[in-house]
């Protein structure tokens, strides 16, 4: 393995919106969750999108592109991940402001994960 190619993202574009076609640049998306039957895109303007996919079907179509799924029902986009703590003892993150906690039965594979991309080098753009 080796660094993920978040330059992918800006090419990637994901469809909404069921028979309503809306392109999203997957660079865009901070996160995606899923509450009460429904799907929200979260970009990095802050602006939610709802759709009715499943976050499965987003989980198959975004995991190569540096998105990890933290929880049932949240799936991060590891690119606004700006830190963690280096042995992840805490589940906590925060992407943008929002905490999430990464639930017990993820937290194996999240290290592993962070470690195999070594996702945290450099985020400068971020900042």
């Amino acid at each position: 393995m080796g660094l993920i190619d978040y330059s992918s993202q800006t090419t990637k574009k994901v469809t909404t919106k069921g028979n309503k076609q809306k392109h999203i640049n997957v660079s865009k998306i901070m996160y995606i969750f899923h509450e009460e039957g429904m799907s929200y895109i979260v970009l990095d303007d802050g602006s939610k999108i709802d759709e009715l996919k499943t976050l499965k079907k987003f989980e198959a179509e975004l995991s190569n592109l540096g998105f990890f799924r933290i929880r049932d029902n949240v799936i991060i986009n590891g690119y606004y991940i700006k830190e963690t703590d280096k042995k992840i003892r805490k589940r906590n993150i925060k992407i943008n402001g929002t905490e999430f906690v990464i639930a017990k039965k993820r937290l194996k594979n999240f290290k592993k994960w962070i470690d195999s991309f070594d996702i945290l080098i450099t985020c400068d753009t971020l900042s």
